[in-house]
């Protein structure tokens, strides 16, 4: 019963793990995860002078000021959270022409990241639905978590993934990631010189930056999860006892 126990609540700690790693995520989707910090951090605007120009497909970018680029990341960022919609409608002004950003291979791959996103939005529900109805009904059924073993497991899990990723490589586990998740014949890796997608992106450069930040950010809410659960349960087991603590 004290396996069972431990075990159920360790279904609903990761669940809330997952969920808050989600919220964290798509909290800082809300703001374009920050690109005008990473934008500076990063460099981007020397990246964007040394391989605009030699881009093979469409000229001007590194003529744009630094306003512009990240107004192009923040459209790439809003379509790709709305399925994908406006995607072939990023434009950018270049000598009195008006230029797509994307080329066509481009539109697919990030087509293919919209549709992974609702998939993800999607998991992340249902995992907020999973820990939300379990931390009610284990607190309600006043099954209290052992709160060493619970730690140690899950310092365990997240301690691990990082090590696996550090060890591998966080370049290499999202090569890999990419291979195994999208259509075989869809383009994904793109040259700075054929893609003005990767370079203003920095890509994948950028996105170490910004899955710290994510993780980051979901750690925070999942610590306040872990506050909020004390209490409630502090709470529930008052309510037996006739008493307020």
């Amino acid at each position: 019963m004290r396996i069972a126990q431990q075990t159920a609540w360790m279904l609903v700690l990761i669940s809330a793990l997952i969920a808050c790693i989600s919220a964290g995520w798509f909290s800082l989707a809300k703001v374009h995860y920050g690109f005008d910090h990473w934008y500076d951090f990063y460099e981007i605007e020397a990246h964007i002078d040394r391989y605009g120009p030699q881009n093979r497909y469409k000229p001007g970018l590194q003529e744009l000021p630094p306003e512009q680029h990240i107004r192009l990341f923040n459209d790439i960022s809003e379509a790709i959270h709305q399925h994908g919609e406006g995607l072939e409608d990023i434009r950018y002004d270049f000598r009195g022409r008006s230029i797509t950003l994307l080329r066509q291979p481009e539109v697919v791959h990030l087509q293919d990241v919209a549709n992974l996103i609702d998939v993800l939005r999607i998991t992340a529900w249902v995992a907020a639905a999973i820990a939300l109805t379990g931390t009610v009904l284990l607190a309600r059924l006043k099954l209290t978590p052992q709160w060493r073993i619970q730690a140690g497991l899950l310092l365990l899990l997240i301690a691990g993934s990082f090590a696996v990723v550090m060890l591998i490589g966080p370049l290499e586990v999202f090569y890999f990631l990419h291979v195994h998740i999208f259509p075989e014949d869809h383009e994904w890796f793109f040259y700075y010189q054929d893609s003005l997608m990767a370079t203003v992106m920095r890509a994948p450069v950028v996105f170490g930056g910004i899955a710290a930040a994510i993780a980051v950010l979901g750690l925070v809410f999942f610590i306040a999860y872990l506050f909020a659960l004390k209490y409630f349960l502090r709470w529930q087991l008052g309510r037996k006892a006739g008493v307020i603590l």
